[in-house]
């Protein structure tokens, strides 16, 4: 009897195959026919599953989101101190010792790419400025932040700093490493929270 293949299992390798491709040869290179070889599919048989190359950009993408914003929500589940819970689900969208290591770059490429074909970035799915949100907000009812902080622009800001650790792991990962990226976690939350962190 043939083996049964779960259809929502082979989408997400299809999308995993489009992410390794996109991470080794850029985004523009992702082409269904590239895709299909790494998936170790048919055209036919991708065509099944995604009628068209938008169809299955667009999956790749929402899968990378999910992926993320699932782990933020599982850490802030966890039963930890409020700061330890707030480091931690920072470093799950850096790619050093994480993971999610593909799912944070891949994130930025798609953030990246958007301008580029003619794509608006949409706010609401991408799981790390909702993440910053939900810490923001977290650290104003802890009463953590400092005095007349101005929280929209320190969240833009921690998005900022976020993004950036994430292209620079990915333009010079020989300088990059889990404790280097938590240090500067830290020094961040230590300029807008009124006690000194000291993990």
């Amino acid at each position: 009897m043939p083996k049964l293949i779960d259809p929502i299992e082979r989408k997400q390798l299809i999308a995993q195959a489009t992410w390794k491709i996109m991470l080794e040869q850029g985004r523009e290179s992702a082409s269904v026919r590239k895709i299909a070889k790494e998936a170790g599919l048919s055209l036919g048989a991708m065509r099944y599953y995604f009628s068209t190359q938008e169809e299955l950009m667009l999956y790749a993408e929402a899968l990378v989101y999910e992926r993320l914003t699932d782990a933020a929500a599982s850490i802030f589940q966890e039963e930890l101190p409020p700061l330890e819970k707030i480091i931690n689900v920072l470093l799950t969208f850096l790619p050093t010792d994480s993971e999610l290591e593909t799912e944070a770059k891949v994130r930025l490429i798609f953030k990246v790419h958007a301008p580029h074909k003619q794509a608006a970035y949409i706010e609401q799915q991408d799981g790390a400025l909702q993440a910053i949100k939900n810490i923001m907000s977290n650290l104003i009812l802890l009463n953590m932040l400092k005095k007349d902080l101005n929280v929209p622009y320190e969240t833009d800001r921690l998005i900022y700093l976020l993004d950036g650790m994430v292209l620079d792991a990915m333009v010079r990962p020989d300088q990059t490493s889990r404790e280097r990226q938590q240090k500067m976690v830290i020094y961040h939350l230590n300029s807008i929270c009124k006690e000194d962190i000291n993990l």
